[in-house]
């Protein structure tokens, strides 16, 4: 499902600079919960909406789906939610070491083509960053509806010195520390299974 080009995305993203962050401002961070590929933010702000006490950084790097979330992290004048428009590789180095209580990664791209598994969010390069960045204690979840990128990313877990600790395919969202995504609602909705898992750091 991709989202079509809106043009008032950019300027909307600019013109609120407030509900992002500063490479200076993500380097002060050390205690935060971090998804990658925000999309149109459900995720991020329902769960910074339930979990008040917690601060949770969104990394989305398509344009449109970041005016989105955006907007909501504007209407929703959440003070432990922001939402920053980049590529997460150009960010990575901003993020401290053993800083990141969980890495969520929700319906990630599934980079169909093998040419591409380099870009898959599981691949060894993201692996190898998010060992750095999660906390010794630290957790990785994941969940997708494309079981061809999910049992790739089983592999690549086990491969790359991850303890997978909690296995769900067909996920109903039984964990009370997550929230659905608005892609999560639509598979939902045509009994399309979800995978998830949870690993960490052996």
């Amino acid at each position: 499902m991709r989202t079509k080009f809106k043009a008032w995305a950019e300027p909307y993203i600019n013109e609120h600079p407030e509900v992002s962050l500063t490479s200076d401002e993500i380097k002060k961070l050390d205690d935060f919960y971090l998804e990658i590929g925000s999309g149109k933010g459900d995720f991020l702000v329902k769960m910074a909406s339930k979990n008040p006490d917690k601060f949770f950084l969104g990394i989305e790097k398509n344009v449109t789906c970041a005016g989105f979330s955006y907007k909501k992290l504007v209407e929703s004048e959440l003070p432990n939610a922001k939402l920053i428009w980049q590529d997460v590789m150009n960010i990575f180095e901003n993020i401290k070491d053993k800083s990141v209580n969980v890495v969520f990664l929700n319906f990630s791209d599934p980079w169909p083509k093998r040419r591409h598994y380099k870009r898959r969010l599981t691949s060894e390069l993201f692996l190898e960053q998010y060992r750095r960045i999660l906390k010794d204690d630290g957790i990785l979840v994941f969940k997708s509806d494309n079981e061809d990128l999910f049992e790739y990313s089983i592999e690549m877990f086990l491969q790359h010195g991850y303890n997978i600790f909690d296995r769900n395919d067909n996920y109903q969202g039984e964990d009370t520390f997550d929230a659905k995504t608005e892609y999560e609602q639509w598979f939902n909705e045509r009994d399309i299974p979800i995978h998830r898992v949870k690993v960490k750091k052996a």
